[in-house]
């Protein structure tokens, strides 16, 4: 349990970041881009804090016994490409299905989609093998 607590705060830590450092990218950019472009930008740069983050820190253990290497990164891409389509849906459905203004998809970026992540990350692409 404590380390499941210990690795629920260190995610949410490397989380928090990578998804300022999305969300961040995505607002500042939404005056000169498409909402869908910005998003790219923005998931682009916040994935790199992700995968390095998460890896080195957040599951630095776990991730020893899943062995680093391709198949964990071909996990994490994995996870991360669902989370990219999560996050594309987010802004469609805002933009174009609520006709919203676009940085309320901001919410849904933030709020949804890093649960689903962790729950992938801890049982599957961190999973001991």
């Amino acid at each position: 349990m404590r380390r499941l607590l210990g690795e629920l705060i260190r995610f949410g830590g490397v989380g928090a970041l990578a998804t300022a450092v999305h969300v961040g990218i995505y607002v500042a950019t939404l005056p000169v881009l498409p909402p869908q472009v910005a998003n790219v930008m923005g998931f682009l740069a916040g994935v790199a804090v992700s995968y390095l983050g998460h890896t080195w820190f957040s599951f630095a253990e776990a991730s020893k016994q899943a062995g680093r290497g391709q198949a964990l990164t071909a996990r994490f891409l994995a996870v991360i490409a669902l989370g990219y389509g999560l996050n594309a849906g987010w802004v469609a459905i805002v933009t174009q299905g609520l006709g919203w203004p676009p940085a309320w998809a901001a919410l849904l970026i933030a709020g949804i989609t890093p649960i689903i992540t962790f729950v992938l990350l801890k049982f599957w692409v961190y999973a001991p093998r």
